[in-house]
């Protein structure tokens, strides 16, 4: 049965968004037996408009002509949605569109990997705000590994509406100052490795005493072992060494957070939404002090404001004469999306994994209700009927 949204929430909601039904299809290529390229080929359809509403405690809703909800909790949807193979997304697309503007006359063809890059970035930027707001549920572990994607996370790109449209992914402000700190000054007193054994380093989390060898051939581009062999690792090295002034307060913060975790923890070979892969496996988790664990929370929530703020961009600000109120031009489904999430209010609700593992979606919920696990009662059903199946196999294995 359609929910229906009051004629209040309609005239008052946060933002209206209207795009169209998107009509999807793959091209595969095979340049050899064992190598497939594949394309999306997307085109919208003018006969099928669509209509979006955003409201507190609602999230974004896709509507029917009248106004009633036709499909709920549209961020929890794309985000639940297994990666991997892009038919995956079709019906998703056919019911709520495409992520950009789209030509009504022509497929627009768009790179799968760039799509998925993008959706997976999202993703992040949802699970990292429901970790670090959903205090109950705090993984530091997650927190970290999210942290680590967001900042290298790959620039990719995509055109179309016949190539008017063109979106961007951006590096984050303090990836761009971090490709480039090799090339930075050190403190001058680093040189002095003759009458000094080791150096002090009082940083925005503790303070740390590092073997002046250790310094000085990490900064002479030497390592000391080959973990430290790291081209990630030498940039956060070189811009850790570098006098505090020529450095920003919040590249100080994440970068001091990086270091330290890469130093204590472990040092960090490659990251994707699901796991951190370290040098050799070689990881201590005991070192996560509170220290640390202020510093995660405050780098995190840094993280989180640039990601969407650089994916608001696009947005602006307009006036409704007739209506005499504010309203918004919004130019796509995915700035719709992190509207939502700039919107959120964690004080009061916050978004939380379904407990069902064969759901996963996240849904909006209030911060005071500690016991809602699952995103409605078919999915808590779905989840103890399994449960209590899995139990019924124990107990007969123990009598035979």
């Amino acid at each position: 049965m359609a929910k229906n949204i009051s004629e209040n929430f309609l005239t008052n909601n946060i933002f209206i968004f209207n795009s169209y039904s998107c009509i999807p299809t793959v091209e595969r290529i095979y340049p050899s037996p064992s190598e497939v390229n594949e394309t999306l080929k997307v085109y919208a359809d003018k006969q099928s408009p669509i209509t979006f509403a955003f409201g507190s405690k609602v999230g974004l809703v896709r509507l029917n002509k009248n106004g009633s909800i036709a499909e709920s909790n549209i961020l929890g949807k794309i985000t639940a949605i297994p990666g991997g193979k892009i038919e995956n997304y079709f019906t998703f697309f056919k019911r709520n569109g495409f992520l950009f503007p789209l030509s009504f006359s022509n497929f627009d063809s768009v790179d799968v990997v760039a799509l998925q890059a993008i959706i997976d970035r999202l993703h992040a930027t949802l699970e990292l705000i429901s970790t670090i707001t959903d205090m109950s549920r705090t993984s530091y572990e997650k927190i970290s590994r999210l942290i680590f994607y967001h900042i290298f996370a790959p620039v990719v790109e995509i055109e179309t509406n016949g190539e008017k449209y063109t979106y961007r992914s951006t590096l984050h402000p303090y990836t761009i100052n971090h490709d480039s700190a090799c090339s930075l000054v050190h403190e001058k007193r680093l040189d002095d490795t003759f009458n000094n054994v080791s150096f002090d380093f009082k940083d925005t989390i503790s303070q740390i005493t590092l073997t002046a060898d250790f310094v000085s051939k990490m900064l002479n581009g030497c390592p000391p072992e080959n973990k430290y062999d790291n081209d990630n690792f030498k940039r956060i090295f070189a811009m850790y060494c570098a006098p505090r002034t020529i450095i920003s307060k919040r590249d100080q913060i994440i970068n001091d957070f990086l270091f330290h975790y890469c130093i204590e923890i472990g040092m960090v070979e490659r990251v994707d939404l699901s796991k951190i892969l370290f040098y050799n496996g070689e990881v201590d988790k005991t070192h996560f002090s509170e220290e640390m664990k202020k510093a995660a929370l405050l780098t995190a929530k840094i993280i989180i404001k640039e990601e969407i703020e650089l994916n608001l961009r696009r947005l602006k600000a307009t006036y409704d004469i007739n209506k005499m109120e504010p309203a918004w031009k919004i130019d796509s489904l995915l700035s719709a999306l992190y509207f939502g999430l700039f919107y959120m209010r964690p004080n009061s609700e916050i978004y939380r994994r379904c407990a069902n593992p064969r759901c996963g979606e996240f849904f909006l919920v209030s911060v005071s209700s500690q016991k809602k696990k699952y995103c409605c009662k078919a999915c808590m059903n779905r989840a103890m009927a399994a449960r209590k199946r899995a139990k019924t196999k124990i107990e007969e294995s123990k009598m035979k």
